[in-house]
């Protein structure tokens, strides 16, 4: 009987979602970019909520934000530089999906990001498609856990 339970309760952990708490650092060399930048991210991840603060620099400038979302699926909105982000996310087996609309003065940005985690737990993966105005890309985002 005891086995059983063992048995069980390992079927039901392996069967859990990826948890994707942690700090994290952006990979340059293993990431795909148009532009390559500097970016530490720190999730707080407990299911159905994730806050992803985010510290980058770009073009020389500093920038950082923090954004709360729920990942049942329900739309969240946040305020990133002043603009209006829209983000539903949702998990897609062991992969979690963001798909995001900010609207900003002069255009609107749409991204879908997947998630993965390798299977250490020691590399979040993002691949991005992103959409600004007309102008489409697809970028992989590699980061290192620290």
């Amino acid at each position: 009987m005891r086995t059983i339970i063992i048995l069980a309760a390992l079927a039901v952990s392996a069967l859990a979602a990826p948890n994707f708490s942690g700090h994290w650092k952006l990979n340059v060399e293993k990431s795909k970019l148009d532009d390559p930048y500097q970016e530490e991210r720190t999730i707080e991840h407990k299911d159905a909520e994730i806050t992803v603060s985010v510290n980058a620099t770009v073009d020389g400038e500093e920038e950082s934000s923090t954004a709360k979302y729920t990942t049942d699926g329900k739309e969240t909105r946040n305020m990133i530089d002043g603009d209006p982000l829209f983000t539903t996310v949702h998990w897609d087996g062991d992969a979690l999906l963001f798909d995001s609309t900010l609207i900003g003065d002069t255009d609107t940005t749409e991204t879908h990001d997947r998630w993965t985690l390798s299977a250490d737990g020691k590399l979040l993966t993002v691949a991005r498609k992103q959409k600004i105005g007309t102008d489409a890309r697809d970028l992989v985002l590699v980061f290192d856990r620290l």
